[in-house]
């Protein structure tokens, strides 16, 4: 898969992940790990919770949304999180659903910092194989520009003597009238 780069991207884009299945293993792992609530270490003890079965942490959900965005848009040199400004999960996800993240390009421009980077606003919305929206996430994001490299200069001596003999033959080749 190609790398992308902020020349790459246009306000309005849309880019939609491979499917990632959720299994029950992993999702015990990553609560035991991260977010070890009661609804997310077992299924005997979800069924007591207001679930009544388990389900995955919301943060999980949300490594499994950044894992597949980035899979999905492959950065040249990664995208470098600026912020997250509202991450929401209207739904839980459960061992066995099947997810994808679609993400749309809101906004795109130049950093102002940072000349080699651009700056993009982006929507990802996480759904399972149902088409339920599991998770929904506005963020921002700074991604490499595509720039032309100059010549790397190695020797300025023979630098200037170049520009020095190119001036001359300038000099020779258009004579100054007399």
């Amino acid at each position: 898969m190609k790398e992308r780069y902020f020349d790459d991207l246009k306000v309005g884009d849309r880019f939609k992940s491979e499917p990632l299945s959720v299994t029950e293993k992993k999702l015990i792992e990553f609560a035991h790990k991260f977010d070890p609530q009661i609804f997310h270490l077992s299924r005997r003890s979800a069924e007591r919770t207001i679930f009544k079965e388990l389900i995955a942490s919301g943060w999980y959900t949300a490594a499994i949304t950044m894992r597949l965005f980035v899979q999905t848009l492959n950065f040249a040199g990664g995208a470098i999180g600026l912020g997250v400004d509202k991450v929401r999960w209207p739904n839980a996800v459960r061992p066995g659903d099947v997810l994808t993240v679609e993400t749309k390009i809101l906004d795109a421009r130049l950093s102002r910092s940072r000349p080699r980077y651009g700056i993009i606003r982006l929507r990802n919305v996480t759904t399972n194989q149902r088409g339920e929206v599991v998770q929904t996430m506005l963020a921002s994001a700074m991604v490499r520009r595509r720039l032309r490299r100059r010549p790397l200069i190695t020797d300025r001596k023979k630098t200037r003597r170049a520009l020095r003999e190119s001036k001359r033959s300038e000099d020779i080749s258009h004579p100054a009238s007399s």
